[in-house]
């Protein structure tokens, strides 16, 4: 059986950054495909909407950056950045700080020994002292009741696919306000359906035009940097929290959902507006209430007394944290993991109840805001949980 420090579950941006710091401190492996989730799930051809100096992976001493990357002579500066040119960097970012990794998923997290002992799907074992998970946001679906009751299969959630060409000819209905449920609605309807629409509980938003890219003055560039300093992070001056987890932390825990929820409310890009206001149509204020499932259809039944016959009904509504998404880790030790309000309880370092265990990513919204649902807030994470790693290694 191999022998680890830090095992890190997930090798996206946290993860990958996470394994970059802790590897100074004794053996860490990251486990599952280097950005899954980018690569698979994201259109191909979809610009990062945070700008350049925000979209950094962490290694230490700053070494693994973009403009790094740059320098190396394997990268060049694009603004916007193309996802395929993240990837292309995140990859350069793997091989140069990331010393061991195994690109195969992990079954089951057990506590062992005083640490963890991990189990690969391929039946693989190895021990290690501590386990940082890093599982991005895909466990975590949130799916109105009614639907998650029906587990009809014609019921999919959005990050489940990234096409739609199955759907040509067919009745589909997209549930979700905010960017992926607009942005699916398109997709669907230049797959040639028979039909689209757009259900929304509340309204759709349509976010004006922010984007970082935007040709501006001086003048006008200096005072957008000072409004908005991290792309994608709601109003000024609240925005200002994001980029202060530790003050959003020592918040009270009712003033930071506030918060959280109005840094984050769903909306729609402009570019989107353009594209699908008056094309598809958009019923808000409604919900689903209850499916019927039938052997050539399913019957929404909606809030307002209408009800919906569709073929597919896509389900696009952000996330919400369950402890139940921790599948990788055995039942009892996902008992184990204190939930409290809604989210994980865990310390400044990023770890649970259960000290072997540390999650970092959006579990960690609940404690240190938006900033751990984005790129920028690798490196907080990195930093932190490397700290205390080393901490605890001296200590052992």
């Amino acid at each position: 059986m191999d022998r680890i420090d830090t095992a890190v579950v997930g090798a996206g941006p946290f993860g990958l950054s996470v394994a970059a710091h802790a590897s100074l401190h004794g053996p860490t492996r990251t486990f599952g495909e280097p950005m899954r989730t980018w690569r698979r799930l994201m259109p191909p051809d979809m610009l990062l909407r945070s700008d350049w100096e925000h979209t950094n992976l962490s290694a230490p001493g700053r070494a693994g950056t973009l403009e790094a990357w740059v320098q190396s002579g394997d990268g060049e500066r694009i603004e916007p950045l193309p996802l395929r040119h993240f990837l292309t960097y995140a990859d350069w970012f793997r091989r140069t700080f990331v010393h061991e990794s195994d690109p195969g998923d992990v079954s089951r997290i057990e506590l062992a020994d005083g640490g963890v002992r991990l189990t690969t799907a391929a039946g693989d074992e190895v021990q290690a002292r501590a386990a940082v998970l890093a599982l991005g946001v895909t466990p975590f679906p949130r799916v109105p009741a009614a639907l998650a009751a029906s587990g009809d299969p014609r019921i999919r959630i959005v990050l489940e696919r990234s096409g739609y060409d199955d759907l040509a000819g067919k009745r589909v209905v997209v549930i979700g306000a905010g960017n992926n449920g607009v942005e699916s609605a398109l997709l669907a309807h230049r797959a040639a359906t028979g039909s689209v629409e757009l259900l929304v509980r509340s309204r759709v938003r349509w976010f004006t035009e922010r984007e970082p890219h935007a040709p501006r003055g001086p003048v006008r560039q200096r005072l957008y940097d000072l409004a908005y300093p991290v792309v994608g992070f709601g109003p000024p001056p609240i925005n200002r929290f994001a980029i202060h987890p530790d003050a959003f932390a020592r918040l009270p825990h009712a003033a930071r959902m506030r918060i959280n929820a109005r840094l984050l409310r769903p909306g729609a890009a402009p570019w989107l507006r353009e594209q699908v206001e008056g094309v598809i149509p958009i019923s808000e204020g409604v919900e689903v209430v209850r499916v019927e499932s039938r052997p050539d259809d399913l019957v929404l039944s909606l809030s307002d007394g209408t009800s919906r016959p569709v073929d597919a009904c896509i389900v696009a509504c952000g996330f919400a944290f369950d402890r139940g998404g921790l599948t990788v880790l055995a039942p009892e030790l996902r008992s184990r993991v204190a939930v409290q309000d809604g989210w994980p309880v865990l310390d400044r370092s990023f770890r649970s109840s259960v000290p072997q265990i540390s999650l970092v990513g959006f579990p960690a919204e609940g404690r240190f805001g938006p900033l751990s649902r984005f790129v920028e807030g690798a490196d907080f994470a990195a930093l932190r949980v490397a700290g205390s790693l080393a901490t605890h290694s001296l200590a052992a």
